[in-house]
């Protein structure tokens, strides 16, 4: 087994920078895909430590067949690195390289997109750590890093603190807990758990923990077709989440008293449905107070994803992003239908109906999906990343052939005439007014000529001839 870990960051002690928005997925050809996860915590005697967890695609590797079994090869760099003040105190700078194989299905010729997961421990001083891993696919040549930051207060000299909050996901399937680090939460998992540690001392004056879910009004809709009119400002597709306009879903309050030391507290709920949320606590010494009164304030925002998301793993989730490839009236049909095998049975005769051969439609079915699981993964904010504007061109017209950036506008380019309006394509970055958004949501700016440029593109994808030319060749 080796290392890996995902994000629970710590944040400053004033709102709005106290707010952890989790990792995003990063996609590289090639490259290893991990998330990487660490949180402080400390044993009932009030020694901390550090915990680490790591997430590794299986899939994300490059197999090769030796002796009868496909075996993945990967190097594996850790580091934790204290600050310049935790450095002082006496604590080390750690690294650590070592070598992992792992063993594929030698029944599959693309291993399955489960996720190897492994944790580990490190005692440590209090202070705030850097934890960095970077993983090399031997085969591929391709590494990913990411890094992540965890904070420990000192028991003896500070106390009325919170430390940052960490997430987990609990599920039959799972031996214990799942510690998630990215804004994704798939919802698969049975509950999930906010954890926290609140530190006291003797001295301290009672306390009270005011704790919060919030759910924001926010888009989850497909992309709109490239021709139609551009949105106001003002509307909830263009801004994408509105954290101005909120809901409490559950609250809790808790009062300390006769509690000295890192107390830890937890806080577990039912997965919500698919949208964006906000698990947020302060303290205060009132028993009603609002986030604007706090002492200390954190906060954990998530977006709550399809159950094994960003796979694709159920015959509703095949169908939703046909939207891109049926008119509005066949796409309504096609998804009134309730019944997940029918469903299925009506995927597979789209598919069969227009491309004709059983062979062809595999491989335009396959092309398809492998789109929709690769736009999940880098284009992901608010809502799922198949139905943002940038995914919903990288579905149908593939990854573009340059990519520029001016200030606020991206520019796809398909092609060597960069002044083709044809062929290229602009995104406008909406400005959010909240320095805490996290997303760039880049918005297409449409085009009443698009409408026949986005007929014939998805024609070939209905004549299997997306198979032979890349768009703009």
């Amino acid at each position: 087994m080796f290392l890996l870990t995902t994000i629970a960051g710590c944040a400053r002690t004033h709102f709005p920078d106290t707010v952890d928005t989790g990792q995003r997925l990063i996609l590289t050809e090639g490259a290893p895909e991990f998330t990487l996860s660490a949180d402080g915590n400390y044993t009932e005697a009030g020694d901390p430590f550090l915990n680490v967890s790591v997430s590794l695609a299986k899939n994300s590797l490059v197999f090769i067949t030796r002796e009868g079994i496909p075996t993945a090869k990967i190097e594996a760099r850790f580091e934790i690195l204290p600050d310049e003040a935790t450095q002082r105190s006496g604590q080390s700078v750690y690294t650590r390289t070592s070598t992992h194989v792992i063993e594929g299905d030698p029944e599959l010729t693309v291993q399955r997109s489960e996720r190897i997961r492994y944790e580990e421990t490190f005692r440590v001083n209090p202070g705030f750590y850097t934890i960095t891993l970077s993983i090399k696919d031997e085969a591929s040549g391709q590494f990913l890093s990411r890094s992540v930051t965890a904070q420990l207060p000192d028991l003896d000299d500070e106390s009325g603190l919170l430390t940052g909050i960490s997430l987990f996901g609990n599920s039959d399937e799972e031996p214990g807990p799942v510690s998630i680090g990215t804004y994704d939460v798939p919802g698969a998992f049975e509950t999930l758990t906010f954890r926290y540690f609140i530190t006291r001392s003797p001295d301290d004056p009672p306390i009270y923990a005011h704790m919060r879910l919030l759910e924001f009004e926010s888009d989850h809709q497909p992309a709109r077709h490239m021709s139609f009119r551009n949105l106001p400002a003002n509307s909830i597709r263009l801004r994408g989440i509105n954290y101005g306009q909120s809901e409490v879903l559950e609250a809790q309050t808790r009062l300390f008293a006769d509690e000295f030391g890192a107390i830890e507290v937890e806080f577990t709920i039912e997965p919500p449905d698919i949208g964006s949320f906000r698990f947020e606590v302060f303290t205060s010494q009132n028993a009603s107070a609002n986030p604007s009164d706090a002492i200390v304030f954190r906060a954990r925002d998530f977006g709550m994803r399809t159950p094994y998301f960003p796979e694709i793993s159920s015959a509703r989730e095949m169908a939703e992003p046909l939207i891109y490839l049926m008119n509005d009236r066949e796409h309504q049909q096609l998804m009134e239908l309730e019944n997940d095998r029918e469903l299925l049975r009506a995927v597979e005769r789209f598919w069969l109906e227009n491309l004709e051969s059983a062979e062809l439609a595999r491989e335009v079915m396959q092309l398809y999906y492998e789109r929709v699981v690769e736009a999940n993964k880098q284009f992901s904010n608010h809502k799922a990343g198949w139905k943002t504007d940038l995914g919903m061109i990288y579905i149908v017209f593939g990854p573009p052939w340059y990519e520029e950036m001016f200030g606020r506008e991206l520019r796809w380019i398909y092609g060597y005439d960069r002044n083709d309006p044809f062929r290229v394509f602009v995104f406008d970055r909406s400005r959010m007014g909240n320095e805490r958004f996290p997303f760039n949501n880049w918005t297409l700016i449409r085009r009443d000529f698009y409408h026949s440029v986005y007929y014939h593109r998805t024609q070939e994808w209905l004549n299997g001839f997306v198979l032979r030319r890349p768009f703009g060749s």
